[in-house]
């Protein structure tokens, strides 16, 4: 899949050249000076922290808009490195690649961030329910312009999109209900406009708003801030429905807890840090002296 993401690379790529005003790098400019052209220069990223490798598309990207500079990733999308591991070899013109440094080594961060924690969320999970996990997804906590390459970086660690855009699936949450007028209201309204091939979940806070729903019909339930006792509870009535919705729960999900709540009949897990603060692995651009 990253040939088809080569674009959207391009286009972080080219920002990060514009934002860091590139053409008068006067650092690198100066450094050059001594010569008649920029020499060409031999350089490497190399893993400061171990992690899972999400970024052979942006790789594929830098290789396709760079003039001078050719690019090799030693890993493709999902294997594991550790701390030393020589990640990217380049070979180019030194100008160019100090252009492209920077840029290049936060995006690469970043996503294979986002593959490595999710991979580590998603083993707990695998680890409390072998037998038919939950699927861990993100959720819509992403920065403008980044949803796609977080869902990217989810799917390398072994995670699941939720909704790509609000026209993908009709999810209806306290402030809809609210809008409404309750939730019968909120669920018929939706109901009345929406297209017929899309399920409807609503997100409820009490097994008493939970009750409401069913009553009124939906195809899946996503139990919002529920404690592990609320939670089986909540399953233990749901069995009874039939047909019987899916259920998401999600809300202060983190590594720690995650496998508390990988119960059996709770099918999604949904997690918020998985975008809103992923820790980017640690990686250094280093030239060959």
């Amino acid at each position: 899949m990253y040939h088809e993401m080569a674009n959207l690379w391009k286009n972080h790529l080219k920002l990060g050249l514009k934002e860091d005003g590139w053409p008068w790098d006067w650092t690198t400019l100066g450094s050059c000076s001594s010569k008649k052209t920029a020499p060409q220069v031999s350089a490497k990223v190399i893993a400061k922290s171990p992690g899972i490798w999400a970024a052979q598309g942006l790789t594929l990207a830098l290789n396709q808009m760079a003039h001078t500079i050719k690019a090799q990733s030693k890993l493709e999308d999902g294997e594991i490195f550790d701390v030393g591991k020589t990640l990217i070899e380049f070979k180019g013109n030194a100008h160019e690649i100090l252009g492209f440094e920077r840029p290049f080594l936060n995006l690469a961060a970043y996503v294979s961030g986002i593959a490595t924690t999710t991979s580590r969320l998603v083993n707990r999970v695998k680890a409390a329910y072998p037998k038919n996990p939950p699927r861990v997804t993100l959720t819509r906590k992403t920065l403008p312009g980044y949803r796609d390459i977080a869902i990217y970086g989810v799917r390398v660690g072994g995670g699941f999109p939720h909704r790509v855009a609000l026209s993908g699936g009709l999810l209806i949450k306290e402030n809809h209900i609210a809008v409404a007028g309750g939730i019968e209201k909120a669920i018929r309204s939706t109901q009345a406009i929406s297209p017929h091939g899309l399920k409807l979940e609503i997100e409820v806070k009490t097994l008493s708003e939970l009750k409401q729903a069913i009553q009124v019909g939906v195809d899946g339930v996503l139990l919002d801030n529920f404690s592990v006792k609320n939670i089986q509870s909540a399953l233990k009535f749901l069995k009874t429905c039939i047909p019987r919705p899916f259920v998401e729960v999600s809300g202060g999900l983190t590594e720690e807890t995650i496998a508390d709540f990988a119960l059996e009949g709770v099918d999604i897990l949904s997690v918020g840090l998985l975008t809103h603060s992923p820790k980017s692995v640690d990686l250094s651009f280093l030239i060959d002296a």
